[in-house]
């Protein structure tokens, strides 16, 4: 794929391999990436109050819980720190501060992890989340991406309309500053806290830049027409499954897409040829 991607960074050329694809997501059953733990250890750590009043939760106990981590409470915290060691987290349990990020399209080969942030509407980017006001929606995939690399190559990039009125496909030149914001000293240090100076460089260096859907179109000769302005969301609301025979509906379990795979590929590869 030689789509147009474009930013002020010399990159080498992405290399996918030709190893065959192992799982591919999108809309609507996008793939969702647990946040690493090594950031949900720094949250715990270094809560502070968070941005929309949503976040506290909804039960009392919760609620108290998180206040006594914000508060400092040496008890809770060190509970809380014990808990997320102990046992793999549900994105619901009250002392995980951020659950999963879930990119457009997910596309995974035993070579390369490949995540792709779709911008059709949308003006910008998410810069933030409710308890860290710096924390890009991209960074966010790559950094749920790099915890489960072992070895591959991860690759980024958005995908968005060209500028209106424009003769050629190419992104504006807002959304090439937007890529250039995103990896930029002071975003990397403020949305990935938890990684080392070298890995956010490394990080960084996984972000390919921007591309429209135009060129994307032209590239596999995809008719323009395909790019509808909208489409209507009929899916169940997050955590229940549809309705059937009048049964009551119970939250789903919360899976991890990295994990799915890497269990899927161990079992593969232990399997007699």
């Amino acid at each position: 794929m030689q789509t147009r991607c474009r930013c002020n960074r010399k990159l080498a050329s992405p290399q996918a391999g030709t190893s065959r694809l192992r799982l591919a997501k999108w809309w609507p059953k996008e793939a969702k990436l647990a946040a690493p733990p090594g950031l949900l250890r720094w949250l715990l750590e270094n809560a502070e109050e968070p941005r929309s009043a949503a976040a506290w939760g909804r039960s009392p106990e919760v609620m108290a819980n998180r206040r006594r981590v914000v508060d400092r409470d040496a008890d809770t915290l060190a509970g809380a720190l014990k808990s997320l060691q102990e046992r793999r987290p549900s994105s619901r349990a009250w002392y995980v501060l951020e659950g999963p990020s879930q990119p457009d399209v997910f596309l995974d080969t035993a070579d390369a992890v490949v995540v792709i942030e779709g911008k059709r509407s949308e003006p910008d980017l998410a810069t933030s989340t409710a308890w860290m006001p710096v924390r890009h929606q991209m960074l966010r995939h790559l950094d749920a991406a790099w915890e489960h690399r072992q070895g591959r190559r991860i690759y980024g990039l958005f995908i968005v309309d060209k500028e209106e009125g424009a003769a050629s496909a190419e992104p504006s030149s807002a959304w090439h500053q937007a890529v250039e914001a995103t990896i930029s000293e002071e975003v990397l240090k403020g949305s990935l806290p938890h990684r080392s100076p070298e890995e956010r460089v490394q990080i960084a260096s996984a972000l390919l830049g921007a591309t429209t859907w135009q060129a994307v179109c032209d590239e596999f000769q995809i008719p323009l027409g395909v790019l509808i302005p909208e489409v209507f969301d009929d899916r169940p609301a997050p955590g229940t499954r549809r309705r059937k025979s009048g049964r009551s509906l119970e939250p789903a379990p919360q899976r991890d897409d990295l994990d799915q795979v890497e269990a899927s590929g161990a079992a593969a590869s232990s399997s007699p040829t």
